[in-house]
């Protein structure tokens, strides 16, 4: 469970990747952006654990679990320590649904470039992939309204650990290409595989609705990926071998 709490607690890094044709350069600030929000955030982290332990009692931390921060600052803040760091929180929460929604909506205009979405998805209004924006925002919504918070927990936590074990396969397989350390990637990939075997096992025994509702996710998006080829005569390219090819020619 904690190994679980610490996935989840370090998933989103994953969208400042998907901001790279925003950035001027790249292949320079990339590498570093990961690296110093990563350490920021494990030096937060910590200092957040540190303090909460010292300013209040774990029975409290467990009987306010849903707002422990907001306990831990009321000692020595009062009430308006609570108040502000409640309302800290929804400003985190509201800054991560835009990362969220504005990196997913990224993803689907690059890979509308590549020919695997309609080219709706290609088209900028205001220089943001608005298609893509409204689209996120309205499944988000729909399935806000239509399925209980714990399975949405659960279906995106699954979701990212799949999202993670085919990117880490992908790059162990084109290791050469993309100049990934094999021995990395492919620890990544039984990782990932090992927690999603783990995931689903618990959730079947505990909330099995949300295991099916995943399923169909996955399901209506394999048959996506298989009709959709078939739908359209938008040529499908293979960007990173065609930018192999090119740095070879």
């Amino acid at each position: 469970v904690g190994g679980m709490v610490i996935f989840v607690a370090y998933e989103g890094f994953e969208l400042i990747a998907n901001a790279a044709e925003d950035v001027r350069d790249p292949a320079y600030t990339l590498p570093r952006a990961y690296y110093v929000c990563v350490i920021f955030v494990i030096l937060l982290y910590v200092l957040v654990a540190i303090i909460t332990v010292g300013s209040v009692s774990e029975a409290t931390i467990s009987s306010a679990k849903d707002y422990a921060l907001a306990a831990a600052a009321q000692p020595a803040l009062g009430h308006v320590g609570f108040i502000m760091v409640s309302v800290s929180a929804l400003l985190a929460t509201f800054s991560a649904i835009n990362a969220t929604i504005y990196g997913n909506a990224r993803l689907g205009f690059a890979i509308a470039k590549d020919g695997e979405m309609p080219e709706l998805f290609e088209r900028k209004v205001w220089s943001r992939p608005l298609a893509g924006v409204l689209l996120t925002t309205g499944l988000s919504l729909l399935l806000a309204n239509l399925v209980d918070l714990q399975a949405i927990a659960i279906m995106g936590s699954a979701g990212f650990l799949v999202i993670f074990a085919a990117v880490n396969a992908a790059a162990f397989r084109l290791s050469s290409t993309v100049k990934a350390r094999r021995v990395i990637t492919g620890l990544a990939t039984l990782s990932c595989v090992a927690a999603l075997v783990a995931l689903l096992g618990n959730t079947y025994e505990t909330n099995p609705t949300a295991l099916w509702v995943f399923a169909a996710m996955m399901t209506g998006s394999l048959l996506f990926e298989l009709a959709y080829p078939r739908m359209v005569s938008r040529p499908i390219r293979n960007l990173l071998l065609h930018r192999h090819r090119a740095a070879h020619q």
